[in-house]
C-alpha cells in the first residue's frame, strides 16, 4: 500500500471539506447546504416551520462553517445537526420541538423487538416490563396545543407536560401524555420490569398492557 498516496488523498479530501464549509466550492458548497436543508425539513418538519426558512437556512449554514459533522449518514447527520441546535436556541418552544421529532426518529429506528401483546391472557400477569422502547420526555407546552396555548403556557410558566415515547409490536411510534398516576407507575419499575402484588389494583396495569407502555413478555 502507497502511503503517501493514502494521506494525499486525505489532506486533499479535507481540503476540498474545508472550501465547501467556507461556500468557495461551487456548486457543491450549495449543494450540500440543500440536501442538508432537505434533511433538517423530513426529519423535523414542526422544528422546521416553527423556525422559518431563513433562520434556517442561517442556521445550517453556521452548522457547516462552524460545527460540521464528523459522519455523512442521515441518522448521524441528523443527530449532530440537534447537538448544534441545542444551545443555539433560546428558551421557548424550539429546542424541545427539535428533541422530541429526534425522539420519534430514534424510537423508529430502534432495533429492539417489542413483544406481541397477548390480547387472549386471561390471567393476571405477576411479572411486567417496560416497553423496551420507551423514551420519556418533558416539555414546558402541551404538544398537542395551538399556537395560542402553547404560548399561555410559556407565559404563564405552567407545570411540565410529560410523556412516553414509545414503538409498539407492529412498529408504529407512538407518543402517550403521561398522569401524575402513570409516572409513578413507571417510575416504579427497577432496571425496565417488576413484579405485580396481590394487593395491587389491576386497572391501571390492564390500561398499560392494552396501551403497550408495558409488557408481560421478556424478549431479549
Amino acid at each position: 500500500m502507497n502511503t503517501r498516496i493514502a494521506l494525499d488523498a486525505a489532506s486533499e479530501a479535507e481540503r476540498r471539506c474545508q472550501a465547501v464549509r467556507r461556500g468557495e466550492l461551487d456548486p457543491y458548497g450549495e449543494l450540500v447546504r440543500v440536501n442538508a436543508q432537505e434533511l433538517v425539513t423530513t426529519m423535523f418538519p414542526r422544528f422546521t416551520q416553527y423556525r422559518g426558512d431563513e433562520c434556517l437556512r442561517q442556521d445550517i449554514d453556521a452548522f457547516y462553517k462552524c460545527f460540521g459533522a464528523t459522519r455523512a449518514e442521515f441518522i448521524h447527520l441528523a443527530t449532530e445537526f440537534v447537538r448544534f441546535m441545542q444551545p443555539r436556541l433560546p428558551q421557548g418552544i424550539g429546542r424541545p420541538l427539535i428533541e422530541y421529532e429526534w425522539m420519534l426518529f430514534d424510537v423508529e429506528v430502534d432495533k429492539t423487538p417489542v413483544p406481541r401483546p397477548d390480547r387472549q391472557q386471561t390471567r393476571r400477569p405477576t411479572h411486567v416490563y417496560l416497553n423496551p422502547t420507551m423514551r420519556w420526555l418533558a416539555t414546558p407546552f402541551d404538544l398537542y396545543a395551538d399556537d395560542q396555548q402553547t404560548a399561555r403556557a410559556l407565559l404563564n410558566h405552567d407545570a411540565p407536560y410529560a410523556y412516553a415515547i414509545f414503538r409498539t409490536f407492529d412498529h408504529r411510534v407512538m407518543t402517550q401524555r403521561l398522569s401524575n398516576q402513570d409516572i409513578a407507575a413507571l417510575s416504579s419499575f427497577t432496571d425496565g420490569e417488576r413484579l405485580i402484588s396481590p394487593e395491587e389494583s389491576a386497572h391501571w396495569f390492564t390500561h398499560a398492557l392494552a396501551h403497550e407502555l408495558i409488557t408481560s413478555h421478556h424478549e431479549h
